[in-house]
Protein backbone atom coordinates (compact mmCIF):
# COMPACT_ATOMS: atom_id res chain seq x y z
CA UNK A 1 0.00 0.00 0.00
CA UNK A 2 2.59 2.36 0.79
CA UNK A 3 4.56 1.30 -2.47
CA UNK A 4 1.26 2.44 -4.47
CA UNK A 5 1.04 5.69 -2.17
CA UNK A 6 4.43 6.55 -3.33
CA UNK A 7 4.37 5.52 -7.06
CA UNK A 8 0.61 8.27 -7.41
CA UNK A 9 2.86 11.10 -6.08
CA UNK A 10 5.52 10.52 -8.06
CA UNK A 11 3.34 10.12 -10.96
CA UNK A 12 1.21 13.04 -9.90
CA UNK A 13 3.89 15.26 -9.86
CA UNK A 14 4.87 14.81 -13.33
CA UNK A 15 1.78 16.43 -14.72
CA UNK A 16 1.97 19.23 -12.47
CA UNK A 17 0.27 22.23 -14.70
CA UNK A 18 2.32 25.13 -14.51
CA UNK A 19 -0.69 27.62 -14.35
CA UNK A 20 -2.93 25.92 -11.71
CA UNK A 21 -3.66 28.37 -9.22
CA UNK A 22 -2.54 26.41 -5.56
CA UNK A 23 -5.12 28.09 -2.86
CA UNK A 24 -7.08 26.87 -0.28
CA UNK A 25 -7.46 23.57 0.15
CA UNK A 26 -5.35 22.64 -2.73
CA UNK A 27 -3.05 19.92 -0.46
CA UNK A 28 -5.83 18.79 1.75
CA UNK A 29 -6.03 15.17 1.82
CA UNK A 30 -9.03 13.73 -0.11
CA UNK A 31 -11.05 11.54 1.88
CA UNK A 32 -12.01 8.17 0.05
CA UNK A 33 -14.63 5.91 -0.25
CA UNK A 34 -12.79 2.68 1.28
CA UNK A 35 -14.69 -0.56 -0.20
CA UNK A 36 -13.60 -2.64 2.99
CA UNK A 37 -15.13 -6.99 3.05
CA UNK A 38 -16.64 -6.72 -0.33
CA UNK A 39 -18.12 -9.83 -1.73
CA UNK A 40 -16.47 -10.53 -5.18
CA UNK A 41 -19.89 -11.28 -6.83
CA UNK A 42 -23.32 -9.37 -6.24
CA UNK A 43 -26.30 -11.21 -7.92
CA UNK A 44 -29.17 -9.01 -7.24
CA UNK A 45 -32.87 -9.89 -8.14
CA UNK A 46 -34.21 -6.59 -9.02
CA UNK A 47 -37.52 -8.41 -10.04
CA UNK A 48 -37.86 -9.69 -5.96
CA UNK A 49 -36.79 -6.19 -5.03
CA UNK A 50 -35.41 -3.05 -7.04
CA UNK A 51 -33.40 -1.13 -4.36
CA UNK A 52 -30.03 -2.83 -3.29
CA UNK A 53 -27.95 -1.70 -0.60
CA UNK A 54 -23.88 -0.49 -1.35
CA UNK A 55 -21.94 -0.55 2.23
CA UNK A 56 -19.24 1.19 2.21
CA UNK A 57 -16.89 3.26 4.83
CA UNK A 58 -14.53 5.94 5.18
CA UNK A 59 -11.31 6.47 7.74
CA UNK A 60 -12.49 9.85 9.21
CA UNK A 61 -15.01 12.46 9.38
CA UNK A 62 -14.30 15.38 6.85
CA UNK A 63 -17.34 18.23 6.29
CA UNK A 64 -15.33 21.40 7.43
CA UNK A 65 -15.06 23.35 4.47
CA UNK A 66 -12.32 26.37 3.47
CA UNK A 67 -13.98 29.68 2.18
CA UNK A 68 -12.94 28.94 -1.14
CA UNK A 69 -14.73 26.11 -1.19
CA UNK A 70 -17.74 25.48 -3.63
CA UNK A 71 -21.19 24.44 -1.28
CA UNK A 72 -21.27 20.69 -1.88
CA UNK A 73 -17.29 20.02 -1.72
CA UNK A 74 -16.03 17.44 -0.03
CA UNK A 75 -18.73 15.00 -0.06
CA UNK A 76 -19.38 11.20 -1.88
CA UNK A 77 -21.24 9.84 -5.01
CA UNK A 78 -21.39 6.69 -6.22
CA UNK A 79 -21.53 5.12 -10.38
CA UNK A 80 -22.23 2.16 -12.16
CA UNK A 81 -19.92 1.37 -15.18
CA UNK A 82 -20.94 -1.01 -17.80
CA UNK A 83 -17.20 -2.30 -18.20
CA UNK A 84 -14.41 -2.56 -16.03
CA UNK A 85 -11.03 -0.64 -16.87
CA UNK A 86 -7.57 -1.25 -17.12
CA UNK A 87 -5.28 1.17 -14.52
CA UNK A 88 -4.61 3.92 -17.06
CA UNK A 89 -8.18 3.96 -18.61
CA UNK A 90 -8.48 6.58 -16.42
CA UNK A 91 -11.74 7.77 -15.44
CA UNK A 92 -12.93 11.82 -16.48
CA UNK A 93 -12.34 14.20 -13.16
CA UNK A 94 -15.33 15.98 -13.70
CA UNK A 95 -18.81 14.62 -14.02
CA UNK A 96 -20.61 17.55 -15.36
CA UNK A 97 -20.25 20.90 -17.09
CA UNK A 98 -22.32 22.23 -14.37
CA UNK A 99 -19.26 21.29 -11.78
CA UNK A 100 -16.84 22.93 -14.06
CA UNK A 101 -18.78 26.33 -13.71
CA UNK A 102 -18.98 26.12 -9.89
CA UNK A 103 -15.47 25.49 -10.11
CA UNK A 104 -14.79 28.29 -12.20
CA UNK A 105 -16.79 30.62 -10.20
CA UNK A 106 -15.23 29.97 -6.91
CA UNK A 107 -11.47 31.11 -5.81
CA UNK A 108 -10.62 27.63 -6.44
CA UNK A 109 -9.61 27.25 -10.18
CA UNK A 110 -7.58 24.98 -12.66
CA UNK A 111 -6.45 27.81 -15.19
CA UNK A 112 -6.04 24.89 -17.64
CA UNK A 113 -9.10 24.50 -20.36
CA UNK A 114 -11.47 21.86 -18.90
CA UNK A 115 -11.33 19.35 -22.03
CA UNK A 116 -14.75 17.50 -22.89
CA UNK A 117 -13.00 13.95 -22.31
CA UNK A 118 -12.39 15.72 -19.19
CA UNK A 119 -16.10 15.36 -18.30
CA UNK A 120 -17.93 12.74 -17.49
CA UNK A 121 -21.61 13.70 -19.19
CA UNK A 122 -18.85 14.42 -22.39
CA UNK A 123 -17.02 11.69 -22.59
CA UNK A 124 -16.85 9.91 -26.03
CA UNK A 125 -15.08 7.19 -24.45
CA UNK A 126 -17.57 6.46 -21.67
CA UNK A 127 -20.77 8.23 -23.76
CA UNK A 128 -23.77 5.12 -22.83
CA UNK A 129 -21.97 3.34 -20.38
CA UNK A 130 -22.12 4.98 -17.06
CA UNK A 131 -25.42 5.82 -14.21
CA UNK A 132 -25.27 7.57 -11.01
CA UNK A 133 -26.15 5.71 -8.26
CA UNK A 134 -26.85 9.10 -6.43
CA UNK A 135 -28.15 12.10 -8.13
CA UNK A 136 -25.57 15.16 -8.45
CA UNK A 137 -27.61 17.22 -5.73
CA UNK A 138 -27.88 13.82 -3.17
CA UNK A 139 -24.11 13.78 -2.53
CA UNK A 140 -23.82 12.88 0.41
CA UNK A 141 -21.21 14.28 3.32
CA UNK A 142 -18.18 12.25 4.39
CA UNK A 143 -19.41 11.32 8.16
CA UNK A 144 -19.81 7.67 9.63
CA UNK A 145 -23.43 8.14 10.21
CA UNK A 146 -24.00 8.21 6.09
CA UNK A 147 -21.32 5.39 5.63
CA UNK A 148 -22.93 3.58 8.44
CA UNK A 149 -26.10 3.58 6.02
CA UNK A 150 -24.78 2.89 2.98
CA UNK A 151 -25.88 4.22 -0.34
CA UNK A 152 -29.32 2.89 -1.81
CA UNK A 153 -29.15 2.14 -5.48
CA UNK A 154 -32.44 2.07 -7.61
CA UNK A 155 -31.50 -0.56 -10.28
CA UNK A 156 -34.92 -0.53 -12.49
CA UNK A 157 -33.27 2.83 -13.60
CA UNK A 158 -30.99 0.53 -15.04
CA UNK A 159 -30.64 -1.83 -17.89
CA UNK A 160 -30.10 -5.49 -16.61
CA UNK A 161 -26.24 -6.22 -17.34
CA UNK A 162 -23.21 -6.60 -15.04
CA UNK A 163 -21.79 -3.49 -13.73
CA UNK A 164 -18.57 -2.54 -11.57
CA UNK A 165 -19.26 0.60 -9.05
CA UNK A 166 -16.97 3.16 -7.83
CA UNK A 167 -17.03 6.01 -5.48
CA UNK A 168 -16.34 9.48 -6.10
CA UNK A 169 -14.94 11.98 -3.71
CA UNK A 170 -15.74 15.79 -5.33
CA UNK A 171 -13.71 18.30 -3.79
CA UNK A 172 -12.77 21.07 -6.00
CA UNK A 173 -10.47 21.20 -8.11
CA UNK A 174 -9.42 17.75 -7.69
CA UNK A 175 -11.98 15.06 -7.68
CA UNK A 176 -10.71 11.60 -6.90
CA UNK A 177 -12.13 7.99 -8.23
CA UNK A 178 -12.37 4.95 -5.97
CA UNK A 179 -13.14 1.32 -7.54
CA UNK A 180 -15.08 -1.72 -5.53
CA UNK A 181 -13.72 -4.80 -5.99
CA UNK A 182 -16.02 -7.04 -7.77
CA UNK A 183 -18.48 -7.32 -9.82
CA UNK A 184 -22.59 -6.78 -9.76
CA UNK A 185 -25.00 -8.40 -11.92
CA UNK A 186 -28.47 -6.81 -12.33
CA UNK A 187 -31.17 -9.08 -13.52
CA UNK A 188 -34.73 -9.80 -13.61
CA UNK A 189 -34.69 -13.65 -11.76
CA UNK A 190 -32.40 -15.52 -14.35
CA UNK A 191 -28.42 -13.80 -13.93
CA UNK A 192 -27.51 -16.09 -16.96
CA UNK A 193 -29.71 -13.89 -19.63
CA UNK A 194 -27.81 -10.93 -19.21
CA UNK A 195 -23.94 -13.13 -19.94
CA UNK A 196 -21.29 -14.20 -18.17
CA UNK A 197 -19.58 -12.38 -15.47
CA UNK A 198 -16.43 -12.23 -13.84
CA UNK A 199 -14.05 -10.70 -11.27
CA UNK A 200 -10.48 -11.10 -10.11
CA UNK A 201 -9.38 -11.19 -6.15
CA UNK A 202 -8.55 -8.36 -4.82
CA UNK A 203 -5.08 -8.95 -4.25
CA UNK A 204 -1.57 -6.86 -5.39
CA UNK A 205 1.34 -9.92 -5.48
CA UNK A 206 4.80 -9.65 -6.04
CA UNK A 207 6.59 -13.05 -7.07
CA UNK A 208 10.04 -14.27 -7.45
CA UNK A 209 10.86 -14.55 -11.46
CA UNK A 210 10.78 -18.13 -10.07
CA UNK A 211 7.45 -18.43 -8.44
CA UNK A 212 4.42 -18.99 -10.25
CA UNK A 213 1.40 -17.66 -7.98
CA UNK A 214 -2.39 -18.35 -8.87
CA UNK A 215 -4.21 -15.88 -10.37
CA UNK A 216 -8.18 -16.02 -10.20
CA UNK A 217 -11.50 -14.70 -8.95
CA UNK A 218 -14.98 -15.35 -9.09
CA UNK A 219 -17.22 -16.06 -12.08
CA UNK A 220 -21.27 -16.77 -12.80
CA UNK A 221 -21.50 -18.32 -15.99
CA UNK A 222 -22.86 -21.03 -18.11
CA UNK A 223 -21.18 -24.60 -18.04
CA UNK A 224 -18.80 -25.02 -20.94
CA UNK A 225 -17.60 -21.11 -20.56
CA UNK A 226 -13.85 -20.66 -21.36
CA UNK A 227 -11.57 -17.90 -20.67
CA UNK A 228 -8.30 -16.15 -21.91
CA UNK A 229 -5.77 -14.49 -19.70
CA UNK A 230 -3.75 -11.68 -20.49
CA UNK A 231 -0.86 -9.71 -19.15
CA UNK A 232 0.52 -6.48 -20.32
CA UNK A 233 2.78 -4.29 -18.39
CA UNK A 234 1.39 -1.22 -16.08
CA UNK A 235 2.60 2.15 -18.48
CA UNK A 236 0.81 4.83 -19.79
CA UNK A 237 -1.26 4.50 -22.95
CA UNK A 238 -3.07 1.75 -24.16
CA UNK A 239 -1.49 -1.57 -22.51
CA UNK A 240 -0.12 -3.87 -25.09
CA UNK A 241 -1.32 -7.22 -24.23
CA UNK A 242 0.09 -10.71 -23.84
CA UNK A 243 -1.89 -14.10 -24.20
CA UNK A 244 -0.93 -16.26 -21.28
CA UNK A 245 -3.55 -19.21 -21.35
CA UNK A 246 -6.55 -19.55 -23.96
CA UNK A 247 -9.35 -21.37 -23.98
CA UNK A 248 -9.20 -22.43 -20.52
CA UNK A 249 -13.08 -23.89 -19.35
CA UNK A 250 -14.23 -22.57 -16.11
CA UNK A 251 -15.75 -25.28 -13.84
CA UNK A 252 -18.05 -23.54 -10.87
CA UNK A 253 -18.22 -20.30 -10.01
CA UNK A 254 -14.22 -19.14 -9.76
CA UNK A 255 -11.80 -19.31 -12.27
CA UNK A 256 -7.60 -19.57 -11.66
CA UNK A 257 -4.41 -19.96 -13.68
CA UNK A 258 -1.13 -20.18 -12.93
CA UNK A 259 1.95 -17.47 -13.39
CA UNK A 260 5.14 -18.11 -14.19
CA UNK A 261 6.71 -14.91 -15.14
CA UNK A 262 8.41 -15.14 -18.17
CA UNK A 263 11.49 -13.24 -18.96
CA UNK A 264 10.05 -10.13 -20.17
CA UNK A 265 7.97 -9.65 -17.35
CA UNK A 266 10.96 -9.58 -14.72
CA UNK A 267 11.41 -6.26 -12.49
CA UNK A 268 8.27 -5.27 -14.01
CA UNK A 269 4.46 -4.20 -12.82
CA UNK A 270 1.90 -6.08 -14.84
CA UNK A 271 -1.78 -5.74 -14.93
CA UNK A 272 -4.38 -8.55 -15.96
CA UNK A 273 -7.83 -8.98 -17.96
CA UNK A 274 -9.98 -12.44 -18.81
CA UNK A 275 -11.86 -12.49 -21.98
CA UNK A 276 -15.09 -14.81 -21.25
CA UNK A 277 -16.88 -16.78 -24.12
CA UNK A 278 -19.99 -18.36 -23.03
CA UNK A 279 -21.50 -21.47 -24.94
CA UNK A 280 -24.14 -18.97 -26.10
CA UNK A 281 -21.29 -16.77 -27.98
CA UNK A 282 -21.51 -14.02 -25.64
CA UNK A 283 -18.65 -12.21 -24.66
CA UNK A 284 -17.43 -10.59 -20.92
CA UNK A 285 -14.36 -9.11 -20.00
CA UNK A 286 -12.95 -8.02 -17.05
CA UNK A 287 -9.66 -6.37 -15.49
CA UNK A 288 -7.78 -7.03 -12.41
CA UNK A 289 -8.11 -4.15 -9.99
CA UNK A 290 -4.63 -4.81 -8.46
CA UNK A 291 -1.40 -5.64 -9.76
CA UNK A 292 1.23 -7.62 -9.82
CA UNK A 293 5.17 -7.08 -9.43
CA UNK A 294 7.93 -9.25 -10.76
CA UNK A 295 11.21 -9.15 -8.42
CA UNK A 296 14.00 -9.97 -10.53
CA UNK A 297 16.01 -12.69 -8.49
CA UNK A 298 14.87 -15.86 -7.46
CA UNK A 299 13.40 -16.61 -4.44
CA UNK A 300 15.50 -17.08 -1.83
CA UNK A 301 13.01 -18.99 0.21
CA UNK A 302 12.46 -21.62 -2.23
CA UNK A 303 14.69 -25.03 -2.29
CA UNK A 304 16.65 -26.06 -5.03
CA UNK A 305 16.14 -29.05 -7.07
CA UNK A 306 18.58 -31.84 -9.20
CA UNK A 307 19.43 -31.20 -12.35
CA UNK A 308 18.63 -27.26 -11.67
CA UNK A 309 14.96 -26.90 -12.31
CA UNK A 310 13.07 -24.78 -10.78
CA UNK A 311 10.60 -26.34 -9.51
CA UNK A 312 9.95 -30.35 -8.47
CA UNK A 313 11.75 -32.48 -5.14
CA UNK A 314 14.60 -30.31 -3.17
CA UNK A 315 17.76 -31.36 -3.52
CA UNK A 316 18.31 -34.03 -2.09
CA UNK A 317 19.63 -36.87 -4.25
CA UNK A 318 19.99 -39.66 -1.37
CA UNK A 319 17.00 -38.68 0.47
CA UNK A 320 14.24 -38.54 -2.74
CA UNK A 321 13.58 -35.00 -1.93
CA UNK A 322 12.24 -33.61 1.68
CA UNK A 323 15.39 -31.63 2.58
CA UNK A 324 14.01 -28.07 2.92
CA UNK A 325 17.66 -26.26 4.17
CA UNK A 326 19.21 -23.27 2.04
CA UNK A 327 23.01 -23.37 1.34
CA UNK A 328 23.80 -21.66 4.27
CA UNK A 329 22.19 -24.39 6.54
CA UNK A 330 19.20 -22.61 7.79
CA UNK A 331 16.04 -23.78 7.24
CA UNK A 332 13.95 -22.25 4.47
CA UNK A 333 10.27 -22.36 3.85
CA UNK A 334 8.47 -22.67 0.66
CA UNK A 335 7.01 -20.12 -1.45
CA UNK A 336 3.73 -18.91 0.00
CA UNK A 337 2.78 -18.20 -3.83
CA UNK A 338 3.42 -22.01 -4.27
CA UNK A 339 4.18 -23.54 -7.98
CA UNK A 340 1.48 -24.12 -9.54
CA UNK A 341 1.45 -27.57 -12.02
CA UNK A 342 -1.16 -26.41 -14.58
CA UNK A 343 -2.89 -23.43 -15.85
CA UNK A 344 -6.87 -25.19 -15.19
CA UNK A 345 -9.39 -23.41 -13.73
CA UNK A 346 -9.11 -24.80 -10.18
CA UNK A 347 -11.45 -23.76 -7.30
CA UNK A 348 -10.38 -20.68 -5.42
CA UNK A 349 -12.15 -18.63 -3.07
CA UNK A 350 -13.96 -16.02 -4.93
CA UNK A 351 -13.83 -12.89 -1.98
CA UNK A 352 -12.65 -9.59 -2.75
CA UNK A 353 -10.39 -7.89 -0.40
CA UNK A 354 -10.20 -3.90 0.64
CA UNK A 355 -9.42 -1.98 -2.72
CA UNK A 356 -7.45 0.88 -0.93
CA UNK A 357 -5.99 3.54 -2.57
CA UNK A 358 -7.30 3.67 -5.92
CA UNK A 359 -5.10 7.03 -7.87
CA UNK A 360 -7.25 6.65 -10.55
CA UNK A 361 -8.24 10.18 -11.82
CA UNK A 362 -6.61 10.88 -14.98
CA UNK A 363 -4.87 14.16 -15.39
CA UNK A 364 -4.84 14.97 -11.91
CA UNK A 365 -1.79 17.02 -10.57
CA UNK A 366 0.53 16.54 -7.53
CA UNK A 367 -2.18 16.69 -4.26
CA UNK A 368 -3.64 13.37 -5.80
CA UNK A 369 -0.89 11.24 -3.91
CA UNK A 370 -2.10 13.41 -0.03
CA UNK A 371 -6.01 13.12 -1.27
CA UNK A 372 -5.38 8.99 -1.88
CA UNK A 373 -2.83 8.18 0.55
CA UNK A 374 -2.64 10.63 3.45
CA UNK A 375 -5.49 9.68 5.18
CA UNK A 376 -3.69 6.30 5.54
CA UNK A 377 -0.30 7.42 6.33
CA UNK A 378 -1.60 9.50 9.18
CA UNK A 379 -3.02 6.89 11.15
CA UNK A 380 -6.72 9.15 11.65
CA UNK A 381 -9.04 5.55 10.94
CA UNK A 382 -11.48 4.99 13.48
CA UNK A 383 -11.62 1.67 14.88
CA UNK A 384 -14.61 -0.42 13.32
CA UNK A 385 -15.85 -3.99 13.14
CA UNK A 386 -16.03 -5.26 9.55
CA UNK A 387 -19.91 -5.48 8.21
CA UNK A 388 -21.11 -8.35 7.05
CA UNK A 389 -21.04 -8.95 3.47
CA UNK A 390 -23.34 -12.03 2.25
CA UNK A 391 -23.11 -12.60 -1.58
CA UNK A 392 -26.30 -12.54 -3.28
CA UNK A 393 -27.38 -16.77 -3.77
CA UNK A 394 -26.83 -18.21 -7.01
CA UNK A 395 -30.25 -19.49 -8.39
Amino acid sequence: MLARCLRCAAGAALVLAPGLALAGNSTHPRTPVLWNDVPCMTLHDRSASPTLNIPYDISLEDTVLTPDEVEDSRTHQFFALCRTHYRHDYLPEWVTQADVDDMLASDLKDNNPVAPDRILESSAAWAGCWHRINADDERRPITFAMAEAGVDWDTSAVPAGVYSLEGYTYEPIFNVWYTRPGVVVVHDGDPHAVGPAAAFDAESLTPYRDDAPTIGGCAHVLPGTTFTASWAELVQGPPQWVEHVRDVEIAGDSFAFAFAPPPESWNKTLQFRIDLTDPQGRTFTTHAPEILSVIDRDNPAKPCVPGGSTFGDPCDDTSGGGDTTAGDGTASAPSESGAAESSSASAVPGQGGESGCACTAGGSTWPLWLACCAPLLTGRRRDRSPRDRQRAPSP
